[in-house]
């Protein structure tokens, strides 16, 4: 009785202490928005619920940085069950946020108590979106630059733009003022008459300002123009338009210029057959023949040539014409017949053994080869084949048999021959074995030893994580499968969308498709996004980043050398990340699913990354001894930036001459 007292007693001890803690609910009836830019406002209205009779300081306060701001601060009197709704907001200016940028929250108090609302970010970043109309001008000529420029919240901006044309050398900077009207920028630059010639800069410096005429939030972009010899047409000229397999087409560019004259520089030309595939591209002087050697066995079709010099483009068309030939040969008593043509082979040859004709009537596919033995009444015969271009075979040969003629050879190691052949070959290799071990005879082998640094190579795998190769990807939520160690090398096309609607565009991303996947990646395309996973279930070793280092650094090169030979450029950005992934094979598809943030930070310093390699903390450490990066933080994000790549040792140069000529192979 008494200990049921006693524990009643401290009941209502611990629940007169807990009410007198709690002595009110902080509830905001609105959630924030995820970005803000300088200048926004920030409404954050909040619901008071009292449990108790309450008074004190009600306060609103921005936390951003591990600094605290107060921007809202009222005397509150409540009874206890009531309610009262305060309606607070926060205009984002210097004087108030003091240039803290990056994430915040709002934290609402009172007394003791307080809430904190979701996180967002305060940003002063201008996104412009735009371009120039054209790419080489005359002295004296005017352009348009044409754009949209909203804030990082999504708001159009209201401000101003400075456009200045600088020379390569800096010898030369002029500027010119606009203006930005809810996000439109529209505005005409004219060229001095008396500008040189060569290559400009047009740097856009976009910016707004407050009350105060203080810069708040800034935006920028940059284009390149020429003043200089104006190109008009690119011409194609092939040699042969119509040429037969096992000869060499030929084809170079030629670059006229406003007067029709021939300028000397150099154009990017691709060849491809009748189904869009690549057989060769290279960069070449104009005015100088490419030359490509044509297969004996191509097929007969129309096959297309595009070039592109000085942001002009081309296409011209050739021909691959039907050749129906045989190689004819006599060999001891047989005779050989191969078709050296493109097109199936279907011919009557005359054979005469003596003064008797015979025919032999082919049907070979392309390479296909047959033999016929020939027999006649034992004796010599002057035997000859009349070939299809006139020409005659004459050979005298002993024969033997009881009449004259031609039978074909069908006593050939096909394919079930070589079968049958191996599995006999491998029954007599097993009694031999069984009958040297009854012999008690044992051969010996050396030890094979390893090197310390190659046994430090050798991967070490569970058997299970061992698959066939895939290279696609998918992303799965509720996968089951191996939990693995994975390098991400992630690459965002900034301006996909419009980039590829262009032919050079879409064939520049195939190639970084195809380069990644030819060294063991599996390629997920999610949007504006292209992640190549590096998994031990493909490349069979666990140390990964060695190899995803140098995908991305051929990636980068290979969108660089678009940028500078095709007018549709490429915006783009590269990150190397590595963490853990469930993955496993269905249907020839890697699926996976993502750990923790590995896909979400990828993609976030993909973004960050202005054509270059940005690295993540954990991978920067691994590859610490191979590279020199270094951190920065952006949008509150830590990035590594790679500033170079060692190559001391051997094995790593032997890699990326391989991994480079390879490429240029394609």
């Amino acid at each position: 009785m008494k200990r049921g007292i006693k524990i009643g007693i401290n009941v209502l001890i611990l629940t007169i202490l807990l009410s007198s803690f709690i002595s009110a609910d902080i509830i905001f009836t609105e959630q924030v928005k995820p970005v803000y830019n300088l200048g926004d406002i920030i409404y954050v209205p909040v619901t008071i619920k009292s449990l108790s009779d309450v008074y004190g300081v009600f306060q609103m306060d921005l936390i951003c940085n591990g600094t605290l701001i107060n921007f809202y601060k009222n005397g509150v009197k409540l009874l206890a069950g009531a309610e009262k709704a305060m309606d607070s907001s926060l205009v984002l200016i210097n004087s108030i946020v003091q240039n803290n940028n990056g994430k915040c929250k709002v934290k609402a108090s009172l007394n003791e108590e307080y809430q904190l609302s979701e996180e967002f970010k305060i940003s002063n970043w201008l996104n412009v979106n735009g371009g120039i109309e054209g790419a080489e001008f005359d002295a004296g000529e005017n352009f348009w630059i044409k754009g949209e420029v909203k804030r990082e919240s999504g708001e159009n901006s209201n401000g101003f733009v400075d456009v200045n044309l600088i020379s390569r050398d800096l010898t030369q900077n002029i500027t010119q003022l606009g203006t930005i009207n809810n996000g439109v920028l529209y505005m005409n630059f004219s060229l001095p008459k008396d500008l040189r010639a060569g290559v400009y800069f047009i740097e856009l410096d976009t910016y707004e300002k407050d009350n105060e005429g203080i810069v708040t939030n800034t935006g920028f972009a940059e284009y390149n123009i020429s003043v200089r010899q104006v190109p008009t047409e690119l011409e194609l000229v092939i040699e042969n338009k119509e040429l037969e397999p096992g000869t060499i087409m030929r084809v170079k560019a030629i670059l006229h210029d406003q007067t029709g004259d021939s300028m000397n520089t150099t154009a990017y030309i691709t060849i491809k057959n009748s189904a869009d595939k690549i057989f060769e591209q290279k960069e070449m002087d104009t005015n100088i023949f490419l030359e490509y050697p044509l297969s004996s066995s191509e097929p007969p079709a129309k096959w297309k040539i595009h070039a592109v010099s000085q942001k002009l483009e081309a296409e011209e068309r050739f021909e691959i014409k039907e050749k129906e030939s045989a190689n004819i040969e006599i060999l001891n008593k047989t005779i050989s017949i191969t078709n050296t043509g493109n097109v199936f082979y279907n011919k009557t040859i005359l054979i005469r053994i003596g003064n008797t004709s015979l025919n032999i009537q082919t049907a070979l596919e392309v390479g296909e080869n047959k033999k016929y033995v020939l027999s006649a009444p034992d004796g010599e015969y002057q035997v000859r084949i009349a070939t299809e271009n006139g020409d005659e075979i004459n050979k005298t040969l002993k024969l033997t048999g009881n009449v004259i003629g031609i039978r074909e050879d069908t006593i050939q190691f096909t394919a079930i021959a070589w079968v049958l052949f191996i599995l006999v070959l491998a029954v007599g290799l097993f009694f031999l074995i069984k009958k040297l071990h009854k012999k008690k005879f044992s051969i010996h082998m050396p030890s094979l030893k390893f090197k310390r640094k190659e046994a430090k190579e050798l991967p070490t795998m569970r058997e299970d994580s061992i698959s066939r190769p895939v290279n696609k990807a998918e992303l799965s939520m509720t996968i089951k499968g191996n939990q693995q160690e994975a390098s991400v090398v992630c690459l965002k096309l900034k301006n996909r969308d419009a980039g590829e609607r262009n032919e050079s565009v879409r064939d520049t991303i195939s190639k970084i498709k195809r380069t990644a996947e030819e060294n063991k990646a599996v390629t997920y395309d999610n949007q504006n996004y292209i992640l190549f996973l590096l998994t031990p279930a493909k490349t069979k070793t666990l140390k990964n980043e060695i190899l995803a280092l140098n995908i991305a650094e051929h990636i980068q090169k290979i969108l660089s050398e678009h940028n500078r030979m095709f007018s549709q450029k490429i915006e783009f950005g590269i990150s190397l990340n590595t963490g853990e992934v469930v993955g496993k094979i269905e249907d020839d598809t890697f699926k996976f699913m993502g750990m923790g943030s590995l896909m979400a930070t990828s993609k976030r310093l993909a973004t960050l990354s202005n054509e270059e390699i940005l690295f993540s903390e954990k991978i920067n450490d691994l590859l610490r001894v191979n590279t020199r990066a270094e951190k920065e933080t952006r949008d509150g994000t830590s990035v590594y930036v790679l500033k170079s790549i060692k190559r001391d040792n051997e094995e790593a140069r032997k890699f990326i001459n391989k991994f480079l000529n390879r490429q240029e192979k394609e």
